[in-house]
Parts: C-alpha cells; structure tokens; sequence
C-alpha cells in the first residue's frame, strides 16, 4: 500500500463512515485501498472461486444418486441444500478474505440497525412481491394470448408434505441468506469500496445472474435461448434486490425476500389451460412471459421500497419539525417501528428474527390447504380443445431387475416404452461384494460396467467401478430425433476373487465366478396424440 492510502485511509470503514450514502453502516474492510481495478479483482476472483465449488456441487447433485433418484432424489437434494449452500458459498469468502485480502473478522455485515422494519417489511414486503408478481403474470399470459382460466392450487397437492417442508428450510434457512450474503452483503458491498454504488449494483447483478449457470446447465439442462432469458431475469431481480439493500442498509431485508419468493413458488403453484403452441415450447414461453412479468412487478414493487427508504431509513431528512417527522410521529405503526429500529431490539436479535420468520412461514402452509385442489384435474396443467392438433403425453416409467452376472457376461434389459420414445434414462446399479474368506484371504472387489445403448448399437454413456453402486443419468438434447429403443448392458467386468495376504504357506488364490447385482431404470417416455382431448401437463410456475 502506498503511503497517501495509508494516511487517507480510501476505502476503510473508518474513512467511509462518514459517507452520507452508507447511513452509518459502511462496508466493512479495514486495509485501505491501492488499485480500485487490482481490488475490484479479487472481489471477482472470490466469485470465480464460488462457482466453480458450486458448479461441482450442481453437477453431483444433478446427475448422481441419491439425487437423481425420483422418488427420493428431490428431498435430499433440498435438506442437504439447506446447510450445504451456506457453507459451500460463504466458506471459501472467509478463507479468501482472511488470507488473500488479508482482512480480519467477518468479510459482511450484520447490523441490528433497522431491524425491526427491515423484518416487518420484509416478511410482508415478501408476501406483497408474491402476490403482485402472480396476478402480473396472469395478466401477461392471457394478454400473450398463452391459454386462459389460470388459477392457483396448493403446491402440496400432487408433490407431498415432506417435499413442501424441506423446501421452506432449504430456501429459508439456505438459498435467502447464502445468495444475499454473497451477492450483496460481499460483492455489492465490496466493489463500492472502490467504484461508485450504480457500478457495484449492476456488477453484482451480473454476476448473481451468471452464479446461477450451474443450476441452469446441470440441473435443468436447459437450451440455450432459455438461459439467455433466465439470465435476463436474474439480472433485473439482482438489480432489485441491491437496490433495496442498499436503501435499508440491512441484509435481513432481502434475505426475506428473496426466501420467501424461492418457497412461494414451490408452495403454490400456477395452473391453467394452455394452448398447443405453449405446451409445445413451455420453457422458452415461460421465461419470456417471466421476463415482462418482472419488470412489472418491480415497477409496481419499487416505489413502495423508496416510501420505505424515505420513510424510514433516511435519517438525515427527518430534522426535529420537519413535514416527515410529523408524519413520522403521527402514525402510530411508523413510531412503533422507528423506535425499535433506534432502540437495542430485541435482546436476541437473531433468535428473535429466526423464530418470527419460522411461524410467519408456518402460517402459509393452512393458507395453502384452504386455496388448494382436491380436484384431480385441477392439479395439472390442461391444454384446449385443439382437435386434430398435436399433444405431447410424458410417464415416467421404473422397472427393477434382479439377477446374477458370471465374469465377463453381460446382460442387456431393453425398455419396456410400448412404442413410444424414451427422452430421460436414470439408472442405478447396486451389487455387494463376498467377504474375506478366513483371515488370511483378502477379497479383491468386483468390478461392473453398465451401458446405455440406443437401437442401432450406439453408445449413449456409460459408468464403470468397483464401490458397489454405479448411477447414469442421460436426457435427450433434441426430442425431434429418433434413436430406436433403448436398452441397459450390464457386464461383470471383473470378480474379485480372494488373494492370500501372505503367500508363504502354500496358499491359493480362491476364484471369485461372479456375483449378484441389482438393478433400477427409470425412464421417460414422451408420446404424441392428435386426438385434441385435454391431457395433463405439469408446467409449474
């Protein structure tokens, strides 16, 4: 660090405290700043790090079992999201900060400085944005001309309780404070150290859009123009939620929010009869429709959070006298609350705020019972009576095979897909090994390879190994394309047999022959009618 940044102390919290925009609650950081550019750098560097460990964690958890299992898969996948996100995104910002920075503490800020409005605004500001966002985007989809009686049911209904429960912890406790803390608690909040504030937001925006590739890409396999327009979205939702950051000066704000609006999605769901050419491209549709919807939303939404600010965070407008402080002080709810936000409220903050949060999330879920469908066509999407006009009909399919496999034998299991053609392929094979024979025998493990291959002979993936379970999933890249039936080669590549662990006493090698496998292929199967009937679709929103 050169002496003038020493002595000036650029970019310190002590130096930028008393900065008007910061409200009293600067960044933190306590090295000055030599090289905005070089710093704006390792701000960078910290979300290069992020996702690529997030990126390894979304290829796992999208290809390997126990993830991809499909009736267990999705409820794993959201418990172990929910301690999992926190530590995979902020674990390495702490090492980085403390060895790479050279900072100490904490590399974000909690505060108890607006508190008590930033959790009352938040828990309703939430449930405002969800609200708002699904009459927009009824709105939108009837203008577009997409299908009409749109409707909203219990997500519960056809996925479960226990899904609904981890979904609430996974987003609550999981994706709102790990994506708030890193997007705007750290790389907001440390890029405006150095650069002004509209250049930290759309920074920031950006690269919250970009940390949500991996899930795009391994998750849900998405196209190319589809992602184009998520990211679009993520963008726009990055520069809301930075925006309201920045007014409250309180991270809770749009840890709330941005929870409440992940969980309201998979609690809820949007529902309607959609037309032929939607159903056909729903994903593209939906996220075009999403992008419009956003900016409505938004537009909507901002102006109250600028009430909000002016209202209540802004300290410096409300001189003793003043129209505001008037205003202030005559509205019984807005005295409440700013005497909390100024006060030491409560004695512990964070269990305080934790156990509000859970009974405000615990009281959407009768909400959700009351509104929900027990009609069974209510629960899936319908299409119009196009008759003569094409309909795509997708099932999913499992089939469990037991059987024996000598050394060097193979098997092969063809699909039972009726005619139809397979787009999604999960398969997983469980064998167990013999156990040693006697204390002088070690047993060498068994290996096993399984194939996936499509009617003309042609590989379409494979795994091979030696721990006892192998898992493959493979989806269709274009569903246009016709492969033939599909079939899964099991071979027992090699029998472990057992080795003597001292071979001094004559002893011979006993030969393993082979062994006992089990083995489960779950499949899709997409099939076209052109009878026109209403069939059921699950385009969630």
């Amino acid at each position: 660090m050169s002496p003038s940044s020493k002595d000036n102390g650029v970019g310190t919290q002590r130096q930028m405290k008393g900065d008007h925009k910061w409200n009293g609650i600067p960044p933190v950081g306590d090295r000055p700043i030599d090289n905005k550019w070089k710093f704006l750098g390792l701000v960078a560097l910290v979300f290069l790090v992020k996702i690529v460990i997030w990126g390894a964690y979304r290829f796992t958890s999208g290809n390997i079992w126990p993830f991809t299992d499909p009736e267990y898969g999705a409820v794993t996948g959201y418990w172990l999201e929910t301690f999992l996100k926190p530590l995979l995104q902020l674990g390495p910002v702490f090492l980085l900060w403390w060895f790479v920075f050279k900072e100490r503490g904490l590399p974000f800020r909690f505060t108890r400085k607006n508190l008590a409005s930033a959790l009352t605004w938040g828990l309703l500001g939430g449930t405002a944005f969800f609200v708002v966002s699904t009459m927009s985007m009824t709105i939108v989809m009837n203008i577009a001309g997409y299908g009409s009686n749109f409707r909203i049911v219990a997500g519960w209904d056809d996925i479960g309780w226990s899904l609904i429960i981890a979904m609430m912890f996974s987003f609550m406790v999981g994706t709102g404070p790990a994506e708030e803390i890193f997007s705007r608690g750290f790389l907001q909040d440390q890029t405006a150290r150095a650069h002004p504030i509209w250049f930290a937001i759309l920074f920031s925006a950006v690269l919250f859009a970009v940390g949500h590739l991996p899930i795009s890409i391994f998750m849900h396999h998405m196209s190319f123009e589809a992602i184009v327009w998520y990211m679009l979205v993520l963008f726009i939702m990055g520069v809301f939620f930075s925006l309201i950051y920045q007014w409250s000066r309180n991270i809770l704000l749009t840890i709330l929010i941005h929870g409440l609006w992940d969980w309201y999605l998979s609690l809820f769901s949007l529902k309607g009869d959609y037309t032929e050419a939607f159903l056909a491209n729903s994903e593209i549709m939906f996220l075009r429709v999403d992008f419009f919807n956003t900016l409505i939303t938004l537009a909507i939404m901002l102006p109250f959070f600028f009430f909000l600010y002016r209202t209540f965070w802004r300290r410096d407008l409300f001189a003793t006298g003043s129209p505001m402080e008037k205003q202030k002080r005559d509205n019984r709810l807005f005295r409440w609350l700013r005497d909390r936000d100024q006060g030491q409220w409560p004695k512990r903050p964070w269990f305080t705020v934790s156990l509000v949060t859970l009974m405000f999330c615990l009281t959407m879920l009768p909400i959700a019972g009351l509104i929900g469908a027990d009609d069974p066509n209510l629960l899936s999407d319908g299409i119009k009576d196009y008759k003569g006009e094409r309909v795509e009909v997708r099932e999913w399919n499992t089939e469990l095979v037991g059987s024996y496999l000598g050394e060097g034998q193979s098997e092969t299991f063809l699909m039972d897909s009726n005619g139809t053609k397979v787009t999604k392929v999960n398969v997983s094979l469980q064998w167990s090994d013999e156990p040693d024979a006697g204390i002088r025998y070690t047993n060498l493990p068994d290996t096993f390879t399984i194939y996936l291959i499509d009617g003309s002979g042609e590989e379409l993936g494979t795994d091979q190994g030696a721990s006892g379970r192998l898992s493959m999933v493979w989806v269709m890249q274009d569903e246009n394309e016709d492969l033939g039936n599909l079939s899964v080669v099991v071979k027992c590549y090699r029998a472990g047999d057992q080795e003597p662990m001292v071979n001094l006493l004559g002893l011979r090698t006993i030969a393993d022959t082979g062994n006992d496998f089990n083995l489960r292929i779950d499949y899709e199967t997409l099939y076209v009618t052109y009878e026109g009937e209403s069939e059921g679709n699950d385009v969630r929103w």
